[in-house]
Formats: structure tokens, C-alpha cells, sequence
């Protein structure tokens, strides 16, 4: 499970007071200007939600304040200058506002950290990963297309920057075993960060951008389901992570055709992990089965919540520990999302853009080239937020069909799992890079053209293969 911010995740130093203060100045200017800039004609409400974007895309791009703070101002703003005056005309409550802390995916996710959490601290991960390894014998192709496609799997399910500290710990045994002039080394660390990215894409709970995606479809009456998205989404990240490995086996070529090593763990069966064990097999196989049964994903999410709570395998002090800024960045996205739908925004900003022209395959690459550009040098969850309302905005402009609106919220969400040019672009490439063993134009050249190719196979085939896909399953 993916989760992009990136101050709060990296070790760098914090900014001076006087930059950030400098920065949220800034911040309040973009909202003034925005509010004195928007057309005369233009409703109290939609100009006040535009300050308020303005500002918060400002306070999230420069983060000088932390992310999940900036989308509680957002959420305050709303509630205190939107919704509450009686005299703007909107159809728009406080209460509105004050669901998207309790949007379905906020539970979905809560469930998906709650099960991370359990198999985290009952080191099932590592037990796990270390007797997987074993399987890929001592064949240096084999053994990086293990170590990826094991980080993508724990990634899909579990944070990208615990599954990277974990796999890079995992990985040193086999560097060890090769010679420092051996570029093979490069390639093993480079696989950890990088499959933990494209991992990210599999499930809806994988990364924030997905279940921004799936929020913002929701609302929009048109929501897709736990399985649905995996269908087109678990095959894409299986091609992108054959392309990684050949890839970096092509670049950083091993030097000897085996070698051998251990990966020493013990295999425990506790009585919390059977639990474990048994609570994630069946959430899973409700999530997957969601069209038979007819159980909402955010509904099944609450069962792990409740039964690893209530045997005691997540404690209080386990619970307070969940990643909760992470679900109120979120939260925010969602409530900015429906400021801008609720206030009749959406409709201003796609008149000002020029997308008549475009058509959908245009609007789609267009979204998803800035996703990927944006997510390399900010926080891929900001980009979805700042990008999906107003793509979603476009399409319904052009007339486009609902699956083609749940293909552009896919290309958008999966286009930011796929930015990881630069050590600052992800948490895991930030971790990769501090082993020492690998140098930033190494993570340019892989990361940069990874992104470029990933950019071409979802532009040119996604609205084919996942509208198709969609068609198919509806």
C-alpha cells in the first residue's frame, strides 16, 4: 500500500520557519487573486472554492505545511466560508462537507492499514519474503525477478515505503555475495524501489491515488468495484514490471551466471498469526468476489478492522499508530472534490480550458502525461487530487460515456504510480538511494525512462484495453 508524502516519510531536514511562512503567504495570495480574478457573473460560492483551491494546491505542491494539514484547512475552509453562509445559493451543507471523513474508501483504507499492520507486527512479511526467495534459486535473472515480484505483491497490499525497508534489508545478503565493481548490484537494489511503486497499482488500496480515484467516482454515481479494478489493473503491473526487469537486467548485466545464498528466517505459526493468516485470506476473498455476494468493498473493510481489534492483534497503541494522515489527505481530496462539483466550479474551470478540441483520447493522454509529470516532483496523492476533478470535469463537458469517465480516473491514478525519475519522487526511491550503492542519474535514467514507457503503454492502450475490460465486466 502506497503512501506518497513525502516530507512526512523521507529523513531530510525540515525547511527553515521563515521559508514555509514565506511559502503560506504565498499560498494566501494565490487564494485572494484567485477569488478577485474569477468573472463577475461567477456565483459567491464557486469564487470562494476557487481561493480555496488555489491556496491548497500552493500549500500542497510546496508542502510547508504537512499534507494531511493543508486538506484539514481545506475541509475547514468549506465548511467555515462555503457551506455555512445561507446566502450564496448552493446546494451545499456543512455536512456535506464533513462526509468525506467518512467516505466509504476512508473505511476501505482503514481496513487495508489495519491489515498491514497486523502483518507487519506479526513479521509475516518478512517470514514470507524470505521463504519466497528461497524458491528463485541462485540464477541472477531469477532471483531479481523474485525480489520484484515479491515487493509488487506485499506492495499491493501493504505501504511501499515499509515493503522497500524491508525488501532492501532482504537484499543485502545477496549483495554481499558479489564483487563491488559488479553492476549487478545496481540492479538489485534498484528493483526493490521500483516494483514497490508499479505494486501500487494492483489493488484499490495500494496507493492514495487509487482510492482518490475510486472516491471521486464514486460520488459521481459511478464507482468501480474491488475486482473490476484489479482486472485491468494487476495485468498492467505485471507487463510493467517484466519490461523493469528486463530492463535492468539489460543495463546492469551480472557478471557470473549463479550464486549462491541464504536467506535465514523462521517460519512461526503464533496463534495471532493464524488469526492474521485466516482474517486476510477471507477479506480478500470478499473483496474479490464483491459482484457475487453484493457486499460493498468499504463494508467488507471493516471486518478485519473489527476482528484483529477484538482478539487483540492490533492493540490501542497499534490503532493510534495507523497511518491517520494519510486517510485525512484523503479526506481532503474528496471534500475538494465536491466543493468544486457542489459549488458549480467544475463547470467554470472547463470553459476556461481549452478541451473542446481534445476529445476523450485527447483529454486522457493530456491527464496522464501531467499526472506522471507532476507525481515525479510532487506528491503523487496531490497530483491526483489537483488533476482528477478537473478531468472528470472535462469529460462530462465533452459528452463522454461513463466508462470512458472511469478510464480516464484509472489512467490518471495508475499514470502517478509511475512517476520515479528522481530520489525526491517516492518515499522507496528516497530509501534505495540512501544505501549509497546506487547514484541519482542511475534512478534518472532507469526511473525516467520506465516513466516514459509506462506513459506510452497506458496513453496508447489503456482506453482500449481498460474501457474493454470494463465493458466486459459491467
Amino acid at each position: 500500500m502506497n503512501d506518497e508524502v513525502h516530507n512526512e516519510q523521507s529523513d531530510s531536514p525540515p525547511r527553515p520557519v521563515g521559508v514555509n511562512i514565506v511559502l503560506g503567504s504565498v499560498s494566501l495570495l494565490a487564494g485572494c487573486v484567485s477569488y478577485w480574478m474569477m468573472p463577475e457573473e461567477m456565483d459567491e460560492g464557486a469564487r470562494r472554492m476557487a481561493a480555496i483551491f488555489a491556496g491548497a494546491v500552493v500549500l500542497w505542491i510546496t508542502e510547508a505545511i504537512p499534507l494531511f494539514a493543508t486538506s484539514l484547512c481545506v475541509i475547514a475552509l468549506e465548511a467555515w466560508w462555503v457551506a455555512v453562509p445561507e446566502d450564496l445559493g448552493m446546494a451545499m451543507e456543512y455536512k456535506t462537507v464533513f462526509n468525506s471523513l467518512s467516505n466509504p474508501v476512508i473505511f476501505l483504507f482503514l481496513g487495508g492499514f489495519i491489515l498491514a499492520k497486523s502483518v507487519q507486527k506479526e513479521r509475516i512479511d518478512v517470514q514470507m519474503a524470505a521463504l519466497l526467495l528461497r524458491a528463485f534459486g541462485t540464477r541472477p535473472w531469477a532471483v531479481l525477478g523474485g525480489i520484484m515480484l515479491i515487493t509488487a505483491t506485499f506492495s499491493m497490499w501493504m505501504s511501499n515505503t515499509a515493503t522497500t525497508a524491508m525488501m532492501i534489508v532482504m537484499v543485502q545478503p545477496f549483495l554481499s555475495r558479489l564483487e563491488a565493481r559488479d553492476r549487478f548490484r545496481k540492479a538489485l537494489i534498484l528493483a526493490v524501489p521500483f516494483a514497490a511503486n508499479i505494486g501500487g497499482i494492483g489493488t484499490p488500496i495500494g496507493t492514495p491515488p487509487n482510492a482518490i480515484a475510486m472516491a471521486q467516482l464514486d460520488d459521481a454515481g459511478i464507482g468501480i468495484s474491488f475486482f473490476t479494478w484489479m482486472a485491468f489493473a494487476f495485468p498492467l503491473m505485471l507487463v510493467a514490471l517484466t519490461v523493469m526487469w528486463a530492463f535492468l537486467l539489460t543495463l546492469f548485466q551480472p557478471r557470473g551466471d549463479r550464486f549462491e545464498v541464504k536467506v535465514e528466517q523462521d517460519f512461526k505459526l503464533t496463534t495471532h498469526a493464524m488469526v492474521v493468516y485466516s482474517t486476510f485470506a477471507a477479506t480478500v476473498l470478499l473483496w474479490l468476489t464483491g459482484s457475487w455476494h453484493g457486499v460493498p468493498t468499504a463494508v467488507v473493510a471493516v471486518l478485519p478492522a473489527a476482528v484483529l481489534t477484538v482478539t487483540q492483534v492490533i492493540s490501542k497503541e497499534d490503532f493510534n499508530r495507523l497511518e491517520w494522515n494519510i486517510l485525512m489527505l484523503i479526506a481532503g481530496g474528496i471534500a475538494l472534490g465536491d466543493g468544486i462539483t457542489s459549488t458549480g466550479l467544475d463547470t467554470w474551470i472547463v470553459k476556461a480550458l481549452p478541451g473542446e478540441g481534445l476529445g476523450f483520447f485527447g483529454l486522457a493522454a493530456l491527464i496522464s502525461v501531467l499526472a506522471v509529470a507532476m507525481s515525479t516532483v510532487i506528491s503523487n496523492s496531490v497530483a491526483t487530487m489537483i488533476l482528477l476533478p478537473i478531468g472528470i470535469a472535462m469529460a462530462a463537458s465533452l459528452g463522454s460515456s461513463t466508462i470512458e469517465t472511469q478510464v480516464l480516473a484509472a489512467m490518471c491514478a495508475i499514470m502517478a504510480s509511475f512517476a520515479m525519475g528522481l530520489p525526491i519522487s517516492t518515499p522507496p526511491n528516497a530509501i534505495a538511494y540512501g544505501t549509497g550503492q546506487i547514484e541519482n542519474r542511475d534512478m534518472l535514467l532507469v526511473g525516467g525512462i520506465t516513466s516514459i514507457a509506462a506513459g506510452l503503454l497506458v496513453v496508447i492502450t489503456g482506453p482500449t484495453v481498460i474501457s474493454t475490460i470494463l465493458n466486459w465486466l459491467s
